[in-house]
């Protein structure tokens, strides 16, 4: 009973995220475990005033959740799950298209805002998944191991849609899409030096950069100006590179990968060598 009653309200509370009341939630999830009903019986059974178990049901009628198959008395059958999820589904997809038309109608012609804080562990969270999901043709990470389960969905649809995905982390990660290079520290012995962080690159051209600690008062930074993202880049760059020397594995592959759009620094050097004869270093007076 415990059990049943924690999914009802995970489902309560999930429905009263998409717009509908506790309620109406109340209301269809007992027509569903108990149907055809009268509103009195729903009422009994749901919870819902008696008094106001019917305008419930005709708002319920109304939004296609319920159907009344008798009049004398009146009887409802609820909407089959499946099929309202189809229909949350149809009018989320439509009020999204209409709500992204209306914002680009009103858009300024001004440059936009190319970086922004995120607060907040899930507000991190949803805007990695986004940029997961946005990406093209790679996504390349420094994550911890609960972050990375956290993001296993998307991270694998990504993998399996074609992206090259690159995961680097101190911890065991669980994923085996893409490449992995993991020291494989546990977790909690982590936690005793370091706070949780995340590094995140798409495409080589959008960052998302910050804490990953499970509280409110989290902070990251998304963008995707230039030198933001470069840093980003760098950051990994130097994680790889020396994980790579650390454990004696390769890595120049996935290193050059990340490089093709910085500054060919060795070439340069080399050439201001090459091309003056002198050596630039650390000079004492």
């Amino acid at each position: 009973m415990v059990t049943e009653l924690g999914v009802e309200e995970r489902v309560v509370m999930a429905m009263k995220q998409l717009g509908f009341n506790a309620s109406d939630a109340r209301a269809y999830l007992s027509l569903l475990k108990n149907h055809p009903s009268t509103g009195y019986e729903l009422a009994s059974l749901s919870g819902v005033p008696r008094s106001a178990i019917y305008n419930v049901l005709n708002r319920l009628e109304s939004k296609g959740l319920v159907s009344q198959i008798h009049r004398k008395p009146a009887r409802y059958v609820p909407l089959s799950p499946e099929k309202l999820f189809s229909l949350i589904e149809s009018r989320f997809e439509k009020n999204l298209q209409d709500l992204k038309s209306s914002l680009n109608g009103l858009r300024k012609k001004s440059p936009e805002l190319l970086t922004w804080t995120v607060q907040g562990y899930t507000p991190m969270l949803d805007q990695a998944r986004s940029l997961i999901s946005e990406s093209k043709k790679n996504l390349h990470l420094s994550i911890w191991r609960r972050e990375a389960e956290q993001l296993s969905e998307p991270l694998e649809k990504a993998a399996a849609a074609g992206v090259e995905v690159v995961l680097f982390s101190f911890t065991p990660l669980p994923l085996n899409q893409g490449t992995v290079l993991s020291y494989g520290i546990e977790e909690s012995e982590l936690e005793r030096y370091w706070p949780h962080r995340l590094v995140l690159v798409a495409d080589r051209s959008r960052a998302l950069v910050g804490g990953a600690e499970d509280n409110e008062e989290n902070h990251a930074v998304v963008s995707d100006e230039a030198a933001l993202v470069e840093m980003a880049i760098s950051n990994l760059v130097l994680d790889i590179t020396l994980f790579g020397q650390r454990m004696g594995l390769d890595t120049e592959e996935v290193v050059s990968g990340l490089t093709e759009y910085l500054a060919p620094l060795e070439e340069l050097i080399n050439g201001k060598l090459n091309g003056t004869g002198e050596q630039t270093g650390v000079s004492k007076t």
